[in-house]
């Protein structure tokens, strides 16, 4: 039986498939874990190379290595030209450094930066177990906005499950304030916006926004 994108993608689940480089195969000075390593920050990679896995992710997938093996295994990646580690200042709006590492897969070796929209569309491709990024200018205790962040990346990530679309959660902000308001909680959005990509995966309609998934679900 064939599998359809929402049995292969369903929360807390990992893809299936790691597009790698073709040359890592045919090189004699690559360890074995630096392979694996390889194909797990491959997991994540958006059509320019980047992806924003945590350490402990990548550990994770190739079987339980430790934080320190998998950043050893990145930094012999990086010294062979195979991973380029993207540099917050280049792409960072606010002071403040990034939560999880952005990184660049070299498919050939010598491409050229990503630009921060690239950079920008493969959050989506991140585990909603990942740390969320929040932005320093949100507000203190009690303020909605680091909710309504975190809501709204849990809307891209399943989006990216159900259907293998990439929609920013920077988009989605003012549907995911209201949601915030409300009180809807990760597991709320996750679901919600699952079912209603399927719904309209069934109907052969467009990707479903925030504001869409919270009119299916009667919360708007």
């Amino acid at each position: 039986m064939t599998a359809s994108r929402s049995d292969i993608a369903k929360p807390g689940e990992k893809w299936p498939w790691s597009i790698v480089p073709t040359r890592a195969f045919s090189d004699p000075n690559l360890k074995m874990p630096d392979l694996r390593v390889l194909g797990a920050l491959c997991t994540f990679v958006n059509r320019a190379g980047v992806c924003w896995p945590a350490l402990e992710t990548v550990g994770d997938i190739v079987g339980g290595l430790s934080v320190k093996n998998v950043y050893d295994a990145v930094q012999r990646l990086k010294r062979a030209k195979y991973v380029r580690q993207l540099r917050p200042k280049d792409y960072q709006l606010t002071k403040k450094g990034w939560k999880t590492n952005r990184y660049q897969v070299l498919w050939v070796g010598d491409e050229p930066l990503p630009t921060f929209e690239e950079v920008k569309v493969a959050e989506g491709l991140r585990l909603a177990l990942d740390p969320p990024e929040v932005s320093e200018e949100i507000g203190g205790p009690g303020d909605s906005q680091p909710l309504a962040h975190t809501l709204a990346c849990a809307y891209s990530a399943a989006v990216n499950r159900a259907l293998g679309q990439v929609r920013l959660a920077e988009n989605e902000g003012g549907a995911a304030r209201v949601l915030a308001a409300q009180g809807r909680t990760v597991d709320d959005v996750t679901a919600a916006t699952l079912e209603t990509c399927r719904d309209a995966l069934a109907r052969r309609a467009g990707v479903p926004s925030l504001a869409d998934v919270a009119r299916a679900k009667g919360w708007a």
